[in-house]
């Protein structure tokens, strides 16, 4: 054989032994490429959750629940209307002796019938949590309900913004109610069925609060009693009764007050 045409052998030769080695040391082929094939990612499970089940991607709900959206009490003033809780209402002779101011920095500055008083609030969407109220001592007129007051605060676990008045829930079920101002009064009334009625009354103004609803009606010019109206609603107070009419119909009363 020349020794050219050796020589050729001799590379075909070692060309065809090199190939092979690299068949051997290579990855399976992949999957050939067809219309509408797409490729798996590779999931590397990290060396300590071998063997175990790995957690839930994140995604939409798998998230913390976000806080309840409140209102906003920094840098406002209150007045109390008075609180109902079950049976029970009580309400001050004058809202204007009993305030609560909300200040920079979680701190609350009250006036408590004849007395001073300062705090601390905290909150958290419609969450809200005031500390021990520490007051000045003294001696306030017979019946107040300072004390009352300073312990309901105590149990209050949450705010909320309806109709422009404040309303602070407490721990027994209770609902502490406030206005910005103090001309606005309270009453509650016990209505058939035993769904109760809260009116509130101020500025030509009433505000009606049954179940989870709620109505801000006007003042309108009437003989005798009281009479508000806006849009739909009309309610009608005459002495210690309240009647709420609502598309015509009467949804509450004759509602008795309780006081």
């Amino acid at each position: 054989m020349p020794a050219t045409q050796a020589r050729a052998a001799l590379f075909i030769v070692s060309a065809l032994i090199g190939a092979s080695l690299i068949v051997g040391c290579t990855s399976p082929a992949l999957p050939p490429t067809q219309p509408g094939y797409i490729p798996r990612p590779i999931e590397i499970t990290p060396p300590g959750m071998i063997g175990q089940t790995p957690p839930p991607a994140a995604g939409p709900g798998t998230g913390a629940r976000p806080s309840a959206p409140g209102p906003s009490l920094n840098a406002s003033s209150w007045y109390w209307l008075g609180t109902i809780g079950g049976a029970e209402f009580v309400s001050p002779a004058d809202p204007g002796t009993f305030n609560l101011e909300f200040l920079d920095g979680g701190q609350l500055a009250a006036q408590v019938d004849c007395n001073r008083g300062s705090s601390s609030w905290q909150q958290d969407g419609g969450t809200l949590r005031i500390g021990p109220l520490a007051t000045t001592r003294m001696a306030c007129p017979p019946g107040s309900e300072a004390t009352r007051f300073g312990r309901q605060l105590q149990q209050v676990r949450s705010a909320a913004l309806v109709r422009g008045l404040l309303e602070l829930s407490t721990e027994d079920a209770g609902t502490m109610v406030f206005a910005r101002d103090p001309e606005w009064r309270l009453s509650s009334y016990d209505c058939p069925g035993g769904s109760p009625m809260r009116i509130a009354v101020g500025r030509g103004q009433a505000v009606v609060r049954m179940r989870t609803d709620a109505w801000t009606l006007t003042q309108q010019a009437v003989g005798s009693g009281q009479r508000f109206a806006q849009g739909n609603a009309i309610l009608i107070i005459r002495g210690p009764d309240a009647n709420l009419i609502v598309d015509g119909k009467q949804i509450a009363g004759p509602c008795s007050t309780r006081r």
